[in-house]
């Protein structure tokens, strides 16, 4: 367990280097933190609201990919572990706001579930993406067991 997180914290570690040297890349790299910071203070508000006000208007021309954005935005949630804001939340929140600006039709969704003695009992709370109805380069196991709350943006029938 250990040497998986520190494998993981120098996988992001380089991904923030990485960043610095590219332009388009490290431009994205200072919005998405200071997105992140930002993150807490959006929560005063009912959840429909606050997801619409978080969700950008696509937008061209950052010449970053996909790939490159959802890298970023995994090594920013994993740096701000002082955030009030569980990691699965802050991972998916800024997945959600660059992937959605760059044209990206994501879907993020908020489940629960009961938790098991062994993890100390009460209710456990996930975050993750899907992009066309399935999991968003999500974990099984991360996301399997949890009863979607809420989703944003609805899906409409139609």
């Amino acid at each position: 367990m250990l040497f998986r997180r520190l494998r993981r914290g120098l996988e992001f570690t380089t991904i923030l280097g990485r960043a610095w040297l590219d332009t388009p890349r490290r431009i994205l790299l200072r919005r998405m933190t200071t997105f992140s910071r930002e993150l807490p203070q959006q929560f005063d508000q009912p959840l429909p609201a606050m997801m619409a006000k978080l969700t950008p208007s696509p937008q061209s021309g950052a010449g970053v990919s996909e790939t490159a954005i959802r890298q970023l935005a995994d090594a920013v949630a994993a740096w701000h572990f002082r955030s009030p804001l569980g990691i699965c939340l802050r991972r998916s929140l800024l997945r959600y706001y660059f992937l959605r600006e760059a044209g990206m039709p994501v879907q993020v969704i908020f489940g629960a579930r009961l938790k098991g003695a062994h993890e100390g009992g009460g209710v456990g709370g996930h975050a993750w993406l899907t992009l066309d109805g399935e999991p968003y380069y999500e974990n099984p196991a991360d996301y399997q067991g949890f009863v979607v709350m809420y989703a944003y943006p609805p899906k409409h029938e139609g």
